[in-house]
């Protein structure tokens, strides 16, 4: 029965995450077509693109990379710091990402799905605010929802090796991840109002699949990348 339970919470993580990358891809899609130009996410990206506009003295091509840099450390380093105390706990730091979600959507509605410059950085602050959350939450989970090129080096050495359940599990995220952009895509042009509220549903599906009270696994110890 224990193995069975423990298979049990093993699938729920595993689709949690899933569902976690598909909201990761909604938030950094939006970011990038909407929010101006910079990833939310994929923070690896936006240091590039701080140092070209460093390099080319560039103040603002500068300034949105580097609010989403920071935005993204500062969620890591908040929900990490609320894990010492909770160090077990998942639902509560998914609830405070979905709040930060849900005033992203409304602001996004609110200003007509066309805010000034300085509202947009403020969006792209909370958006990457929200996906550094997203990320330390899921290094607890065991998968990366968020950074997902050690995902794919993984899973592509898995492919050659033969190691099948790294694979799985790397493709599965990595799916999940263009999925989340594809469908939020697809919103834009039919419902742009709709695509950061498309991530509030996967967060809130998440949270559903693990279950209340919600906490990680003593399988989850491993850093995803």
């Amino acid at each position: 029965m224990a193995d069975a339970g423990t298979e049990r919470g093993v699938a729920r993580v595993a689709t949690a995450t899933t569902l976690l990358a598909g909201a990761s891809g909604a938030v950094d899609l939006w970011a990038v077509t909407s929010l101006g130009g910079p990833f939310a996410g994929v923070v690896t990206g936006n240091l590039v693109t701080v140092g070209g506009a460093a390099g080319r003295g560039d103040a603002a091509d500068l300034w949105p990379p580097l609010v989403a840099v920071l935005g993204f450390a500062l969620g890591a380093a908040a929900w990490a710091f609320a894990w010492r105390r909770r160090p077990a706990a998942v639902a509560r730091p998914l609830l405070a990402e979905l709040v930060l979600l849900a005033a992203l959507a409304v602001a996004w509605i609110v200003t007509g799905t066309a805010p000034q410059v300085a509202t947009m950085i403020v969006l792209l602050g909370v958006a990457a605010l929200a996906m550094g959350a997203q990320s330390s939450t899921a290094l607890r989970l065991g998968e990366s929802t968020t950074y997902l090129t050690g995902t794919l080096t993984g899973a592509t050495v898995a492919l050659v090796t033969g190691g099948s359940r790294r694979r799985v599990a790397g493709l599965r995220q990595l799916v999940a991840l263009v999925v989340g952009a594809t469908v939020a895509a697809v919103l834009l042009g039919v419902l742009r109002w709709s695509v950061p509220v498309l991530a509030v549903l996967l967060v809130v599906a998440a949270l559903a699949v693990l279950g209340r009270p919600a906490h990680v696994p003593r399988t989850a110890d491993r850093t995803p990348g």
